[in-house]
């Protein structure tokens, strides 16, 4: 008869820690604060999602043309990305920026060199032109050029290019979608929209900018023509070429030069106002308020290479999830990316700016108990009923009705089209800045307004 086998010591320590693990995790399961008030199934993040770099969309997409703009001094930056992601949907794209030359597999057409010779012999934005060509051409770095001579050529591009992308392309395609290096396009959401925009007319469609009486489609935000449109623009833009160069001379702007001369066409294209669907913001500079919370998202500007890693991801995994035909809303993107945050931080985080901006009570300036503390800035925000969170630093207290994640002191990134009106930490005072989310309060938030109603959905705000 064998003889029972002994347990070892290392045996018995290693079970007993066994048995220790799993009282300790039950003892946090039921004492942790829970958070879920977002169905995990709508997050739909992609670790399922197929491994592939195939956009896999069955249609709406072979009429599309997209057009990058950038230059030669952030080239090596931001493109890169947009080739294995943004491009991977669409058989047909194009890029155009200051300095003509093949980036691996893809032609970089030069937009500059499109506007007349005796302009660009004459005036002073011109001359960094050739400078910057010179450079490259020697085998130096664009990015040795950045600054505001470079960024000052930006506005030169937005004519030559539309009209460039018209001539190339405008027989064989419905739309042309314009976008920045910096700016996001959800291909989902983008072929979903268009279908509900008329093909056939001059449709000219983005973000709703004013300035002076002139109301144009922000460009970073990216921007829509039909083709009807982009031959009316071409026609009228190379009509006359030289009048509206010496108009870009004047302005400050390229995307505002553009809604001028589509003002000017025969017959005329007016803006069709496409916010929030097409919007300037970030996942962390984003107010998530009723304006965008039930709206489908199409486009997001000053987004870097692994902010479309992400994007483009999470965008793979919806589909996956959820098929072609669901379109990925506002509020779909907060509980994928904004909820998990704050829920993980138990609604406070330390040395972070949320950009509350709401209310604001500064030592100094006014008395008051809010900015003793972070508690006291807390117990502030409680006490009113319109507010979602709050950010203290010291001598400040801010507090916010609407939700923004924000970010990090110290790697404050740019602001989109928040830049001048949302207050933030300064440059002094961050030591100790902590900010909070009041999570029970945005939970009935989300009760408040969803579910979504189809009804709408596609509309945009005047």
């Amino acid at each position: 008869m064998r003889k029972p086998m002994l347990l070892s010591t290392q045996r018995v320590f290693l079970a007993a820690g066994c048995l220790l693990c799993i009282g300790a995790v039950r003892q946090l399961w039921n004492v942790a604060p829970r958070f879920h008030p977002w169905p995990r199934e709508n997050t739909a993040l992609d670790h399922s999602a197929p491994r592939t770099t195939a956009c896999a969309l069955s249609d709406g997409i072979d009429d599309i043309v997209v057009v990058l703009k950038t230059g030669a001094t952030e080239i090596y930056e931001k493109l890169p990305i947009h080739l294995t992601t943004t491009f991977a949907c669409f058989p047909d794209y194009l890029v155009y920026s200051d300095v003509a030359q093949q980036f691996g597999s893809v032609t970089i057409h030069d937009a500059l060199a499109l506007v007349s010779e005796e302009l660009r012999e004459r005036h002073d934005d011109l001359t960094h032109y050739r400078t910057l060509q010179e450079h490259v051409l020697a085998g130096g770095d664009g990015a040795d050029m950045k600054g505001d001579k470079s960024w000052k050529l930006d506005k030169w591009k937005f004519l030559p290019m539309i009209s460039d992308a018209c001539h190339r392309s405008g027989a064989q395609k419905s739309w042309f979608v314009f976008i920045e290096a910096d700016t996001y396009l959800s291909v989902h959401n983008l072929r979903l929209w268009l279908k509900h925009l008329d093909a056939k007319a001059p449709v000219y469609a983005g973000a709703q900018v004013m300035i002076g009486d002139t109301e144009f489609a922000h460009g970073g935000s990216g921007f829509v023509l039909s083709a009807t449109a982009a031959k009316a623009l071409t026609d009228a833009y190379t009509s006359q070429q030289t009048h509206w160069e010496d108009k870009v001379a004047h302005e400050c702007c390229g995307d505002k030069a553009m809604a001028e001369v589509l003002l000017a066409a025969s017959p005329p294209v007016a803006l069709h106002r496409s916010f929030p669907i097409i919007q300037g913001e970030t996942l962390t500079s984003l107010d998530w308020s009723p304006t965008h919370w039930c709206r489908p998202a199409v486009s997001w500007h000053h987004v870097d290479a692994a902010g479309t890693d992400k994007l483009w991801r999470f965008e793979r995994g919806w589909r996956h999830v959820h098929g072609e035909e669901r379109p990925i809303l506002f509020a779909d993107y907060f509980a994928a990316f904004v909820e998990p945050r704050i829920t993980a931080a138990n609604g406070t985080m330390s040395e972070w700016d949320n950009l509350s901006n709401d209310w604001m009570w500064e030592e100094g300036k006014i008395t008051h108990h809010s900015y003793a503390s972070a508690a006291a800035c807390e117990a502030f925000c409680h006490g009113q009923s319109q507010c979602l969170q709050w950010a203290c630093s010291p001598g400040v207290c801010r507090g916010g009705k609407t939700v923004r994640l924000g970010w990090a002191i110290g790697s404050r990134p740019a602001l989109g089209s928040a830049e001048d009106r949302v207050a933030q930490v300064g440059e002094h005072g961050t030591d100790g800045a902590v900010s909070g989310w009041l999570l029970d309060r945005i939970v009935a938030y989300r009760v408040e307004h969803e579910p979504c109603s189809t009804a709408g959905m596609w509309s945009t705000h005047s």
